[in-house]
């Protein structure tokens, strides 16, 4: 824990963010959310029993590769099996709206739930992949409790050339769900293993094999002969008083490796360790991550403690469902899915939804959260470097917008070239071969690569994909500025680490890949104006085929520098160093209003403003895009100082967008908006508050694919989670612009233009009316613990974990500043620290060298 944080009750403020229920989940989707990081499960009541759904980051049941799933929404993961704790068999309901009292305690990571005469307590194991309940039967006369385990689907399931089987079996006194996922040279096995301790039980499962396992491998037709049961059972012995239970899973993508016996170790692990030592362990590693850094807020009309709220709430959800694993949660559903596995949206990843996740992550000072996506992103690095020679002839990586955990597929060398001649627009899509229709028939149309194809329909049999209209453009064909996206958190970890091993090992691979790839993409060219300008790429979805998109120019102003500043720091490459500072200094400017080209124009004599594209676009949409301001440090308030040309266009960019929105925010505050976070980053405190807190309450929800009440109006769950995204498919994106958003109200590091200098400046968007106390980490390793009363900063101080020059803007607006270093030493402008009085600081920015691990007050004079 950071000395400089303020000392304070964690337990209380944590608490602040708790859920209180005191009555049922109409839906399963408003259960209590609980995880590992690789394993988690809403937990929710039916009037009976509590349910929940075991779900892991590791299990797909398809991968790259297949061709069984090329229907929307049709392929599958994450989900293990179901479990119900079925307390009534002939008797009165125990979960009903006047006895149920539900409680999700942040600081120890415990879900409780208490009805008619039962209680439980649930948590789901730090360090390990088991849930652990202790059930309490208080009634005067107990009932038989029904521990059931039952399987997602039936027993086999044959799509195409995809086959799942499913079996349940007993393992000693445990009964086992296990799953089977093949199809080709793809293999997923997972496991699910439940165990009692404290009171006697019963294994049963009513089918005539007795439960044993048998598994079926791959044919062209089902395996008969399974059982028809989907269901197995723990009987327990009725008395009073408590009893502990423990749910264990395991995955494995390893043929060779037993993931039967692996979750019984685990779970028979948890049964001797026993509930109250493992609780102990989970609390302590719980309490600590909360000491890690905080934001409390308050206000009189209580908006702040609303917003705080929802910020404490988020980084929960990551902890619970991002650590620890090889693979980052799917965007739609992460580890919470309720109703089987199968969602909208499918299996794949979208950047553009995913990264809203980890936008907040590295001020939070929890890094080991991000681990999950860097290893998912590193992982398919040889495929992407495949892909970007084999459909586009480029060099580097190609990372699509939607992709598979394991990356793309190796396509045959004919269907590679023919892809290439296509995409370039090269060779008329009129004239694809009858080979590439039957190739692309069988591929996933959420797929980037396959994403030409429109909504699809069955007539007389026959599953038929029209394209969209555009030639070879989908929604996501022709969009890179995800990987560049990608890559520039590598380099933000760095920057907040100076880990060169990170650098050097990690993040310099994927930064120079992302970069080469435009380098050598052939649709870049310099041209007599001495600039170079890339043609056919998509902009978000839109502006297809434009010329310049924001889409592809953002990501090449905003790569370049970072590569050639990375290659300086690690010494190498030092001769494609002049080939990348040319290409950076002749780059075509990011599109504006006031170039004769742009798809929207501004008034004659009016600023120019960040537009999506030049012309030509095949989809005829014109309008604003404020991208910079919320993409590689592009523009930010410290961009005033570094390009005052850069800064002047995005405060007229966002002028211009608050006319269109007649001066009102809110608007624009939709599920992905990324408005708040802009509006912040820039400075805008009172337009900041106004779309956070309308974003929160999903002001500008999209309907169908919300949750709509009785009496019509589109909200959040009562978990504060959405199904924004679609049928199983909840959804924290909205969190976590929120929780990026507040950030950068509150403390901001980041440079004015990419790998520039960093500086630290507190408070630069805190709204009218907010009392603010905050402990967050910036660029440098540097922890800064500040506080604002009624608009004056009355506090602050930083902690200086990796030594090194720190830059900090003087919130108190030219006033005389002291500078004390806590052991009673001044720090030093000179590049030393030297014992004696504070040293007296005036100017609009502060510089002073710090130590290791030293702690440093600035004070008003």
């Amino acid at each position: 824990m950071p000395h400089s944080l303020p000392m304070m009750d964690y337990r209380e403020h944590v608490s602040r963010g708790d859920l209180h229920y005191e009555k049922t989940v109409k839906r399963s989707e408003g259960g209590l959310p609980i995880g590992t990081g690789t394993m988690g499960s809403l937990v929710w009541t039916s009037p009976s029993a509590v349910k929940l759904q075991v779900n892991r980051v590791d299990v797909y049941a398809n991968d790259c590769s297949t061709n069984s799933f090329n229907e929307r929404h049709s392929d599958y993961a994450y989900g293990c099996g179901f479990v119900d704790i079925d307390f009534v068999d002939y008797g009165a309901d125990v979960f009903t709206d006047d006895t149920v009292q539900q409680h999700l305690s942040l600081y120890d990571a415990t879900a409780a739930i208490q009805g008619n005469g039962v209680q439980l307590e649930a948590f789901a194991k730090s360090g390990g992949d088991v849930f652990a309940f202790l059930v309490e039967d208080r009634r005067a006369e107990p009932q038989g409790i029904n521990v059931k385990l039952k399987m997602l689907r039936p027993a086999e399931v044959l799509t195409k050339h995809h086959l799942a089987v499913s079996t349940l079996k007993m393992v000693n006194d445990m009964i086992v769900l296990k799953q089977v996922f093949r199809e080709g040279e793809h293999y997923c096995c997972s496991a699910v293993a439940i165990c009692l301790s404290g009171r006697d039980a019963i294994a049963r499962m009513n089918d005539e094999f007795g439960g044993r396992e048998l598994v079926g491998s791959f044919r062209k037709r089902p395996v008969l002969g399974q059982p028809n049961e989907t269901e197995m059972r723990l009987c327990v012995k009725p008395g009073a008083g408590a009893f502990e239970l423990f749910v264990a899973s395991a995955a494995s993508f390893d043929t060779e490796e037993d993931v039967v016996a692996l979750a019984v170790e685990r779970a028979e692990a948890a049964r001797s360790q026993g509930y109250a030592a493992m609780l102990a362990e989970h609390k302590a590693w719980w309490n600590e991550y909360w000491s890690k850094s905080y934001i409390r807020l308050s206000s009189e009309d209580g908006a702040a403690e609303k917003v705080e709220a929802h910020y404490t709430y988020f980084l929960y959800l990551m902890a619970s469902n991002s650590r620890g694993g090889q693979f980052a949660p799917n965007f739609g559903g992460m580890l919470l899915s309720p109703r089987g596995d199968r969602r909208h949206w499918g299996a794949m990843q979208w950047w553009n939804n995913l990264n809203l996740y980890y936008n907040a992550i590295l001020p939070s000072g929890h890094y080991e959260l991000m681990e999950p996506y860097f290893h998912m992103y590193s992982n398919m690095y040889d495929s992407c470097a495949r892909a970007a020679e084999q459909q586009w002839g480029s060099q580097g990586i190609f990372i699509p917008e939607v992709v598979w955990f394991n990356g793309l597929d190796n396509l045959p060398a004919d269907i590679a070239e023919e892809m290439r001649e296509l995409y370039l627009l090269r060779k008329p899509w009129e004239e694809r071969s009858e080979r590439f229709k039957q190739y692309a028939y069988s591929k996933h149309p959420h797929e980037s690569r396959w994403n030409w194809k429109s909504y699809e329909s069955w007539e007389e049999g026959h599953l038929v994909y029209p394209d969209r209209g555009y030639g070879p453009y989908g929604f996501t064909t022709h969009m890179f500025a995800n990987q560049v996206g990608i890559a520039f958190h590598y380099w933000m970890y760095y920057e907040y680490t100076k880990d060169e091993t990170w650098l050097r090992e990690r993040a310099y691979p994927m930064i120079k890949g992302a970069a080469e790839f435009f380098r050598h993409f052939p649709n870049l060219r310099k041209e007599e104006d001495g600039l170079y300008h890339i043609y056919h790429t998509i902009n978000d979805e839109k502006y297809i085929g434009g010329k310049d998109s924001m889409d592809a120019m953002s990501a090449m102003h905003g790569i370049l520098p970072v590569l050639l500043k990375a290659s300086e720091l690690l010494g190498v490459d030092a001769d494609l160093r002049p080939v990348w500072q040319e290409l950076y200094d002749h780059l075509a400017p990011i599109p504006t209003s006031d170039n004769p080209e742009a798809v929207l124009r501004t008034e004659e004599g009016a600023p120019g403003v960040w537009v999506g594209a030049l012309e030509p676009v095949l989809d005829n949409k014109s309008g604003i895009d404020l991208r910079p301001a919320r993409f590689c440090n592009l523009c930010t308030l410290a961009t005033e100082d570094e390009n005052p040309s850069m800064y002047e266009t995005g405060v007229a960019s966002l002028q211009f967008q608050e006319e269109r929105l007649n001066g009102d925010w809110g608007r624009s505050a939709s599920e992905m908006s990324a408005s708040a976070r802009v509006l912040a980053g820039m400075g805008m405190a009172e337009p900041f508050k106004e779309t956070v807190l309308a974003q929160l309450d999903c002001i500008n929800a999209e309907r169908e694919y919300c949750y709509i009440t009785e009496t019509g109006h589109v909200k959040f769950f009562d978990n504060r989670l959405t199904v924004r995204e679609g049928v199983n498919a909840i959804s924290a994106q909205r969190l976590g612009n929120a929780a990026a958003a507040l950030q950068l109200a509150l403390c901001q590091s980041q440079p004015g233009a990419p790998a520039k200098e960093p500086a630290i400046r507190v408070f630069p968007a805190c709204p009218k009316g907010w009392d603010a106390e905050f402990a967050l980490w910036c660029h440098g390793g540097f922890v800064v613990s500040s506080a604002i009363r009624q608009g004056v900063v009355t506090r602050l101080s930083v902690k200086s974990t990796l030594g090194g020059v720190c830059r900090i803007h003087n919130p108190w607006k030219g006033e005389n500043v002291a500078l004390h270093r806590k052991d009673g030493s001044s720090g030093s402008t000179s590049g030393s620290s030297s014992s004696g009085n504070p040293m007296r600081m005036s100017g609009s920015m502060f510089v002073f060298d710090t130590v290791a691990g030293g702690e440093y007050e600035l004070v008003r004079v």
